[in-house]
């Protein structure tokens, strides 16, 4: 259809706009074919085409993705005339149009719109007539809008799954609900144990997140063929690898559901301490409904909509071992000395791998690696010896380890996190004077009713809440039925044993020569003295940084004569086994 104000070989842009993906998506191409078929029977040339998915009439023009790159200069010259199928594919909101047609009128362009080919900008009855159909295309916006808020409200107090990105974990399925069916959210067969299986490692077995993120990105994938390319293929070939991310996993479900209209384009994100982080620090791990990133609260109360992946102490757990993940590596890069957060030079800083060539006397070259005190960065020398050979420092270490806890039995700590609803009960208590004020004021019996119940259900969190008012948190030991030795002798490299030692607490300090430590002085939490808060002797927490690192070189110096005595004889017995082997 072409418009008697537009002459063979004007220059027209094409536009095209939907609202969601789930806009019936053949939307777009039906209006692709409109406009195509307009200008091909005008013979107008194609100045450029536009097409904003997934973008509400009622963001300005100005904005947009791509259409609003031709709404400013240069390109703004390169049209005479916008072409859509139908006037709300320009905007819904009365005022963005108001401005968008009178700025175009004082620029000479027309707007077309297919369905309504009398539609003309440059007289004031046309200008007229269109701000009345934008009005009427902002009330019909705002209704569904309005609409929209009221159905999203409805799914939140009845706990349904209004729509959107499924939660990591769940996913939604159809369930009769007050005789219609309506979406609910259930433990997904698939995300569901990955969730379990990443508490587990991270809470209970001393994983790492980005070990988690390593395993997952690495694992195969078995997923149907893919017969299409690009955006219309419906997954992705069946050698690709990795656990697929949350809305990836979603994608897979619709291309196997076919489900129409719905995204089915797997990405292949792959999975990063960041993405797991967050998902692991979410609440709706166990069951708990969201909204706006917050916990969904009903009088005072976290609603639940859908079963818990993990218990209320499994979650406060995890958030404890995620926590101290980030106080553990405080400062230790990814790729750093397994040692680094364990080994400290004698005068209390970190010691650091290194490594430089060393040239024999027969000329070969070899690599020389040594730990090296940290006080070379600054330009500050250290008053003891700068580096020590790595080896030696290695051996001496495992020596000083297995000699002092080798037959010891691993006792393990874990935090038992506590509870503080005082601000609940504060708030709780607010709320019922506040109804307290309206029932007294109310004259409908239906109204005191309703405040009446709101009152009693507020009545019976508060019960609950004050029992347990405020409890804190606390250290248990347990004894894991394992000897230090056992533990060392199955941590084949130091990759696995320094970890180990630097979130268990233990610190070491190098005693002897440049040549070679003769001793290694071993701290372990249970040297530290009592804390000033009298917390119990010995419950030091590793990840509290430098006043534990201050405790341990505290605990160092005290027994420093001791070890420099111990050196000293090792030093004098290798000598005379130097002078006996010549």
């Amino acid at each position: 259809m072409s418009s008697a104000r537009l002459l063979p070989g004007m220059r027209v842009l094409k536009v095209r706009r939907i609202s969601r993906d789930t806009e019936d998506s053949s939307a777009l191409a039906r209006q692709g074919e409109e406009l195509d078929a307009a200008t091909e029977e005008g013979r107008y040339l194609v100045a450029g085409e536009v097409e904003d998915s997934t973008v509400s009439g009622a963001v300005n023009l100005d904005e947009r993705p791509k259409l609003g790159r031709w709404m400013k200069d240069p390109l703004w010259h390169e049209w005479d005339a916008l072409m859509v199928t139908s006037l709300d594919r320009i905007t819904r909101d009365q005022h963005h149009w108001d401005r968008f047609a009178e700025r175009c009128h004082k620029g000479g362009k027309e707007i077309v719109c297919l369905d309504d080919p009398a539609l003309d900008i440059h007289t004031p009855t046309g200008r007229m007539i269109a701000y009345i159909k934008a009005t009427q295309a902002q009330e019909y916006r705002e209704a569904i809008v309005k609409k929209r808020k009221n159905q999203t409200q409805y799914y939140r107090d009845e706990n349904l799954w209004g729509g959107g990105t499924w939660p990591f974990g769940y996913r939604p399925v159809l369930a009769d609900h007050k005789g219609k069916q309506r979406y609910k959210l259930i433990i997904d067969p698939v995300t569901g144990p990955l969730i379990r299986e990443a508490y587990e490692r991270i809470a209970e077995q001393g994983w790492s997140m980005g070990q988690v993120c390593n395993d997952w990105n690495a694992r195969p994938r078995h997923l149907p063929e893919c017969h299409a390319i690009g955006k219309e293929a419906t997954a992705v070939c069946v050698c690709a690898r990795g656990v697929l991310t949350s809305q990836d996993h979603q994608r897979s479900v619709n291309a196997e559901g076919n489900k129409p209209g719905a995204k089915t384009h797997i990405k292949g994100t792959k999975w990063t301490t960041s993405t797991l982080g967050k998902m692991l620090k979410k609440p709706v791990l166990k069951g708990v409904a969201m909204h706006k990133g917050e916990p969904l609260l009903k009088d005072g109360m976290p609603v639940r909509w859908a079963d818990p992946i993990l218990t209320d102490e499994e979650f406060a757990k995890l958030q404890v071992a995620v926590t101290n993940l980030g106080k553990y590596r405080a400062g230790i890069k990814p790729n750093a000395s397994p040692m680094t957060g364990v080994l400290y030079c004698p005068c209390g800083l970190k010691m650091y791998e290194n490594s430089s060539p060393a040239k024999l006397n027969t000329g070969e070259v070899r690599e020389h690696k040594y730990f090296r005190c940290s006080s070379w960065s600054n330009g500050t020398a250290c008053r003891f010896s700068v580096s020590w050979p790595q080896e030696e420092l290695y051996e001496a270490a495992e020596e000083a380890f297995l000699s002092k806890l080798g037959e010891q039995e691993i006792v393990e700590r874990t935090y038992v996190p506590g509870k503080d609803n005082r601000q609940q009960i504060k708030e709780l208590e607010a709320a019922m004077e506040n109804l307290s004020q309206a029932i007294a004021q109310a004259t409908s019996a239906v109204t005191v009713t309703a405040l009446t119940g709101t009152m009693e259900r507020h009545a019976a969190n508060l019960e609950e809440l004050k029992a347990e008012p405020f409890v804190p948190g606390r250290w248990e030991e347990r004894s894991i039925g394992q000897s230090y030795r056992q533990k060392w002798a199955a941590m084949v490299t130091w990759k696995e044993r320094g970890p180990f030692l630097r979130k268990a607490g233990f610190r070491m300090f190098p005693v002897g020569s440049p040549k070679g430590p003769s001793a290694v002085g071993l701290i372990t939490p249970k040297d530290l003295p009592e804390r000033a808060d009298g917390a119990l002797q010995g419950l030091w927490d590793p990840s509290e940084g430098e006043e534990y690192e201050s405790g341990a070189f505290a605990a160092f110096q005290a027994l420093l004569s001791s070890l420099l005595e111990e050196a000293e004889e090792r030093r004098e017995l290798k000598e005379e086994k130097y002078r006996s082997d010549f």
